[in-house]
């Protein structure tokens, strides 16, 4: 589950820091978000088929939820750049691009954390009403 945010962080980063040109860096970064989205539907998978609590299934299914969206921003912001749509349309895409990455970070911390602690035990009962 944790490679997932890992994945999502190096993504970041590449993005950020690429050595590449402008048209590697973005076939190198769809590749990477095509992983991100595989990886989001293998945990998916994996969290629904075990018996976790449901509110971490809730959460990687979000989690999957938002790599989709993050695709379909991905493709919206890489046609609109390839047509010309202008700067407000490319910047306001970008920002929730980047926002969208952001929350499949915590999205996926938060599940892979809560499964680890349901996984060894660590949830207390509640204490009992008075």
């Amino acid at each position: 589950m944790y490679v997932i945010i890992w994945v999502s962080f190096l993504q970041i980063i590449f993005v950020l820091f690429s050595p590449f040109g402008r048209s590697v860096t973005i076939g190198i970064h769809a590749a990477i978000g095509a992983a991100v989205l595989g990886l989001a539907f293998v945990v998916y998978r994996g969290v629904r088929a075990s018996p976790c609590p449901d509110r971490i299934k809730r959460i990687a299914r979000v989690t999957r939820t938002l790599a989709v969206l993050q695709g379909v921003l991905g493709l919206a912001l890489a046609l609109g750049v390839a047509l010309s749509w202008g700067s407000l349309y490319v910047d306001l895409v970008s920002f929730v691009h980047v926002g969208n990455a952001l929350a499949i970070i915590t999205q996926a911390s938060s599940s892979a954390t809560a499964y680890d602690m349901w996984e060894e035990k660590e949830f207390l009962a509640p204490p009992p009403a008075i």
